[in-house]
């Protein structure tokens, strides 16, 4: 939270450090950690200073070189990947969900270590504020905002692992080491309550000092995630009407044609489209996500991910197209005339008329030979692309500590699962109003040709519309596993081999394949084929940790997994 921490200055940030030690546990693992009791005694929750540097506590994420996390940049970028838009060159992404996941999956031991962490966080607090001197008015507000950041952590959990326990208090040890899982349709029930009652608590929005915590939007657009995957689209699009009709947020053009591009970077989260996000503060709360997104010819990054060509073939064309349709859209010249989300999203190479991704005086370039920088076949995960959106070019040293935010929510995502909320329960309702209101507002701002009521007459073409704009406007988000699954198509997408660059048979062309047993494998469109990818149907659902099996005998596996 940059403005809380910035208001009360150095010194009280350095208070809000020691609150959040107090209420975080030191162990990620749910089974062994101790109780945070030492923030309960009566020597800190005095009064509502105290409440506030707890509160300010609760706000603090999990930062630095941490990332398998719900709200972290790498860990929502693992997500991503993990529903088919790219991978992770140690295959962490992919190994997260697949055939070969298995319960000893250590990025997925910290997914549901680190969201516990924050919950016992969270627990702590909603029971030292009750008896904590201080207006009530505030302590149900502040304690709402706390139950809509724990309802984050438990969707989560209960979205991606189904039945999991579910503290809602404070755990000693042996309790700890003993609870069972909760049903997935009652933890769904208590997010649901929990939202509900917020929704009326929370303020539509804070002063800018305040700048970063809770809303009611933010609180109505996590209920409607939960919605979503439950499927009941008509309470979805009420929840998510309501978010539109509140006049609070719009999609950000301030910056023209590079609007999409620069709402990712720094000053980012003060976007008037950016209902909820993790803030960081320079020097103090950093992460490391330019470390792992620059390309190697960057400033020493890493190029830690590769995006599936799969989703660049995505990207629209100039003249608003898909690739199969377009006029504009060239086989042999794929970069050209297409969608400005394309240019602001992956570094491309020089192919074609296309002469590379510019970055600063850098020229982005795949096809320098064999072992040099970001070479598309380097390492065995490495296909020619690089992730671009959310890259800084004013950042071009100490990748790893930069205080770049975390988007968790913005309007795009309204507008898109309210057009898709609404043609699901009621497709008559959609018309040249609600597709010009949503999905052609997006559309828009990147200078796409609207879509017509008529070029989408039936429910399953809105459909098909829905899934594609959110693709490509939401990529790298966190969010295309959460509707991969939702959706239920993660067999059809997830089983194949995916592809990176294109290549040549042409031995002077750059982009040479090779000849005989050593020539790059490509697919019928001269794609580079890099990685095979299986997903079978018990892999709805991450494996519950082996290190909580182990301790606690009344924690049950998810079917398919030993």
């Amino acid at each position: 939270m940059k403005n809380i921490y910035n208001t009360l200055g150095m010194t009280k940030a350095c208070l809000c450090a020691l609150a959040v030690s107090l209420v975080t546990t030191g162990c990620s693992d749910l089974l062994d950690k101790e109780p945070p009791s030492a923030i309960s005694d009566g020597s800190f929750w005095t009064g509502e200073g105290d409440a506030m540097l707890a509160l300010t506590g609760c706000y603090r994420f999990q930062t630095g070189w941490s990332h398998d996390d719900f709200a972290t940049p790498q860990g929502l970028l693992y997500l991503d990947f993990a529903g088919g838009n790219g991978t992770e060159k140690e295959n962490f992404s992919t190994l997260m969900a697949s055939s070969n996941t298995v319960a000893t999956n250590s990025n997925l031991r910290w997914y549901w270590g680190n969201a516990y962490t924050q919950i016992a966080k969270y627990n702590t607090f909603l029971e030292n504020i009750t008896d904590c001197l201080m207006e009530e008015s505030k302590k149900e507000q502040w304690s709402a905002e706390v139950k809509c950041l724990r309802a984050y952590f438990f969707l989560n959990l209960a979205f991606y692992y189904k039945d999991v326990p579910m503290p809602l208090k404070t755990l000693s040890v042996d309790e700890a080491n003993s609870i069972s899982q909760t049903p997935q349709t009652e933890v769904y029930s208590q997010v649901e309550k929990d939202l509900k009652t917020a929704i009326d608590l929370l303020p539509v929005q804070y002063s800018s000092e305040e700048y970063g915590r809770f809303t009611r939007g933010a609180a109505k657009v996590l209920l409607s995630r939960l919605y979503l995957a439950q499927e009941r689209w008509g309470d979805a699009a009420t929840i998510l009407r309501s978010v539109i009709e509140s006049g609070i947020y719009e999609l950000d053009r301030r910056n023209g044609e590079d609007s999409y591009e620069k709402l990712f970077q720094i000053g980012g989260e003060y976007s008037p489209e950016i209902i909820f996000c993790i803030m960081g503060i320079k020097d103090l709360y950093t992460n490391s996500r330019y470390q792992y997104l620059y390309p190697e010819a960057a400033y020493g990054g890493w190029h830690q991910f590769s995006p599936y060509n799969e989703l660049v073939k995505e990207y629209f064309c100039a003249d608003g197209k898909d690739i199969k349709t377009s006029e504009v859209y060239d086989e042999n010249d794929p970069y050209v005339n297409r969608d400005l989300r394309l240019y602001a999203s992956i570094f491309l190479p020089p192919l074609g008329s296309y002469e590379g991704t510019k970055y600063n005086d850098i020229i982005y370039d795949c096809f320098k030979g064999a072992n040099t920088a970001d070479s598309y076949n380097k390492f065995a995960l490495f296909n020619g692309y690089c992730p671009k959106k959310g890259c800084d070019p004013s950042i071009t040293n100490n990748l790893g500590s930069t205080p770049t935010y975390t988007p968790i929510m913005r309007y795009a995502e309204v507008l898109l699962s309210y057009l898709e909320a609404v043609n699901e329960s009621q497709p008559n309702a959609v018309d040249q109003n609600l597709l010009d209101l949503t999905i052609n507002d997006i559309r828009d701002r990147v200078k796409l040709v609207g879509i017509k009521k008529t070029d989408v007459a039936t429910q399953e073409l809105v459909r098909e519309a829905v899934r594609k704009e959110r693709r490509v406007e939401l990529a790298f988000e966190g969010l295309r596993y959460y509707d991969v699954l939702r959706w239920g198509i993660a067999e059809k997408e997830l089983n194949h081999t995916f592809t990176g660059v294109k290549l040549s048979d042409d031995p002077q062309a750059r982009n040479y394949r090779g000849s005989g047993v050593t020539a790059s494998p490509v697919d019928e469109d001269m794609y580079y084929q890099f990685e095979k990818r299986t997903w079978s149907a018990h892999n709805r659902y991450f494996p519950i940790p082996q290190n909580d099996l182990n301790v606690n005998k009344n924690l049950k596996q998810n079917e398919g997994y030993n």
